[in-house]
């Protein structure tokens, strides 16, 4: 999509139209299904619940088209690499997991000299780092900057359901990392 296109869409007359197909209403069953991700406290559950997410997520992206074929190879990625970091934090795995999404980012993405198409790449990396290499409240914050970046993908890409995953996700991270503050102070 051009520019800003996708907040025009909001006020044509075929909205519901648009963002009732099945790629869209994939991508709202991810939502639902992340927000119980980010609500939990113990982080090797937050890994698995996440790991759901990017299944789902692959399949909405992967049928919303072209444009978002970099998005769903990340989900691919990102499937086997929450589930690695749940039994390793080796460093060498982390990396393995970096240089694997950029290698496929780069032969996926529609258009490399775009700056846009980085945010979803970029994102990703910061959440490999905080799953690999953070816990607690400096995984969740950087975690926090990703969902910044995809936010601003979500919009470019029309993803519905991105949209309303990274945004809730967001939201929902901030109270977390408030609570498990609290926690720590207690």
């Amino acid at each position: 999509m051009d520019n800003l296109n996708f907040l025009y869409q909001f006020m044509d007359t075929d909205f519901i139209d648009r963002y009732t197909t099945v790629p869209q209403l994939i991508g709202i069953l991810g939502y639902l299904v992340g927000i119980s991700a980010f609500l939990q406290r113990r982080d090797n559950v937050f890994r698995w619940q996440l790991t759901i997410v990017n299944v789902i997520m692959t399949l909405h992206f992967y049928l919303l088209g072209p444009e978002s074929y970099p998005a769903a190879i990340l989900n691919v990625v990102n499937i086997f690499r929450n589930i690695a970091s749940n039994y390793t934090k080796n460093i060498l795995v982390m990396l393995f997991f970096i240089a694997l999404m950029w290698i496929f980012y780069f032969f996926t993405t529609p258009d490399p000299t775009q700056f846009i198409h980085y945010l979803s790449v970029i994102g990703t990396t910061l959440v490999t780092i905080a799953l690999f290499r953070l816990q607690q409240q400096k995984m969740r914050l950087l975690i926090l900057m990703s969902s910044v970046l995809w936010i601003i993908y979500s919009l470019w890409i029309g993803s519905l359901g991105s949209l309303a995953i990274e945004v809730t996700f967001a939201i929902i991270n901030i109270i977390t990392i408030i609570k498990l503050s609290k926690k720590q102070t207690v």
